[in-house]
């Protein structure tokens, strides 16, 4: 059977190699090196007569991806040749080597089969220079795979092959979006070799000099501020036996009038326009979903990252435009997707569809989502005169029922009024809920001008007459209208 023996040429000289790797050094067979810019590899490459090295590769090729593909196609092609080959590489062949996982993968199914010969990797120096326990939590990336790190690392973040400025510069503008632009990052050179370089400078600074080459890694120590772990584990804090009395006795249902709070004050902070703001208020919000999921957790129902995974699955099956094979070029075929979709993962008929609103929204909420879902199923006007005319009609069966003393008439009337009026406003595209809040701030900034007023003239409200208060109310009017 053909054979493809794998050489950790560990982290520096001749001196790291096991006596494994340096006996299939020697063996005879047609040695491949990925690289000669590596000790190991210069010394055996001079003493084996007939250099077989990848570099021309790297210089030619437009990619990484081509470089892996190209060198995975050549040593296939090669034992196929020779029946039986050495293939040396940097460190060990399982740590951070492409072409490597390539040949694992395929050449099996090519009835090639692969023998791995254990090599230092680069981790072992690396965590004695830098006096790293690796059961302490260590988290290591390679410089061009950044795209993976989501928040930052509460671990001890290691990224390996920083190689040059080029892709230095890439790295830094990746972490700035993770980390401050001050934090300390570690880069160490050569690490437990003759020449070891270590340098401590700020992320901002990073590619600022030439500190890269092949043997370049850095290190970032944890992070503890400004991750969702963080959030997690200080919810889990407050929840604990010696934690806080108050939030232990939280449950899902006592939350409930937080949640919804927390939800309408994200939406004020949005009209006020204050970033500031919006930031404290959606981390309130924030602060609610992980509570209900840290009591989830200690029930064994479910836990945040649960949640995560959910909303996740969700955004990707409801995006088949982007994630999948689906097309929507405008908002309204995006909109058709999402319906349809909805409706199949619901599986239920049109009109349990029409029902199914949650029933804990606010009424005026409720009744817009309700009348929504009736007109998505063709029960609807046919234009926005159908609605105006039963206002009309709603309020004079409400001042009928007034002129009666009728109280149950009267509820009833009103309710039917409002429920008119929250389907003018769906018919022209306006939240009532956001209309409603908008036009109680505007009420309380109006009322709070009163208020000083009276106060600037040293008597209580109850002491003006009406037509003074509404003077008044006037005058705010008008002063609002020259600020806006």
């Amino acid at each position: 059977m053909s054979k493809i023996i794998i050489v950790g040429l560990g982290p520096g000289g001749p001196e790291y190699l096991t006596g494994k790797a340096k006996s299939a050094l020697a063996s005879g067979w047609p040695l491949f090196f990925r690289t000669v810019k590596h000790p190991s590899a210069r010394y055996y490459a001079s003493k084996s007569g007939k250099t077989r090295s990848f570099d021309r590769v790297y210089e030619q090729s437009r990619d990484f991806e081509q470089v892996y593909r190209i060198i995975t196609r050549r040593l296939i092609k090669a034992v196929r040749l020779h029946g039986t080959i050495c293939y040396a590489v940097p460190g060990h062949p399982l740590v951070g080597e492409a072409t490597v996982e390539r040949l694992i993968r395929r050449c099996p199914g090519l009835g090639i089969k692969i023998k791995i010969v254990d090599g230092l990797s680069f981790l072992e120096p690396l965590l004695s220079c830098l006096k790293l326990d690796l059961l302490d939590g260590v988290t290591v990336y390679d410089g061009f795979a950044l795209d993976r790190l989501k928040e930052p690392c509460r671990n001890h973040l290691i990224i390996a092959q920083v190689y040059n400025r080029s892709l230095a510069s890439q790295v830094k503008l990746r972490l700035l979006e993770l980390y401050p632009e001050d934090y300390t990052v570690t880069v160490i050179r050569a690490a437990g070799m003759p020449g070891e370089f270590i340098s401590k400078i700020p992320l901002y600074a990073l590619d600022r000099k030439n500190y890269f080459n092949h043997f370049t890694t850095l290190y970032i120590s944890p992070f503890h501020t400004g991750s969702i772990g963080n959030l997690i584990d200080l919810m889990s804090r407050l929840r604990a036996e010696n934690g806080c009395p108050w939030d232990r006795k939280q449950t899902h249902q006592s939350l409930r009038q937080y949640l919804i709070e927390e939800a309408y004050e994200v939406v004020s902070a949005i009209d006020s326009g204050d970033d500031r703001s919006i930031c404290e208020e959606l981390g309130d919000l924030l602060l609610q979903v992980v509570f209900h999921s840290q009591i989830a957790r200690e029930e064994n129902r479910f836990d945040f990252n649960r949640v995560v995974d959910s909303i996740s699955a969700k955004l990707v099956r409801r995006h088949p435009h982007v994630f999948g094979k689906g097309k929507a070029d405008t908002a309204a075929q995006v909109k058709i997707i999402w319906e349809q979709i909805k409706a199949g993962e619901r599986q239920e008929d049109k009109s349990s569809a029409v029902l199914s609103v949650d029933q804990a929204l606010p009424a005026l909420l409720k009744a817009y989502k309700i009348q929504k879902r009736a007109a998505e199923v063709g029960f609807d006007w046919p234009s926005l005169k159908g609605p105006l005319d039963k206002a009309r009609e709603e309020l004079a069966e409400f001042e009928e029922a007034c002129k009666n003393e009728d109280r149950a008439a009267i509820e009833e009337e009103l309710g039917d009024y409002l429920f008119t009026i929250v389907n003018i406003a769906r018919f022209v595209d306006v939240n009532p809920e956001m209309a409603l809040g908008q036009t109680i701030s505007k009420f309380l900034e109006r009322f709070r001008y009163i208020i000083g007023q009276a106060e600037e003239a040293g008597r209580q409200l109850s002491d003006f007459s009406l037509e003074e208060l509404d003077n008044w109310w006037e005058e705010a009017k008008i002063i609002r209208k020259i600020h806006e």
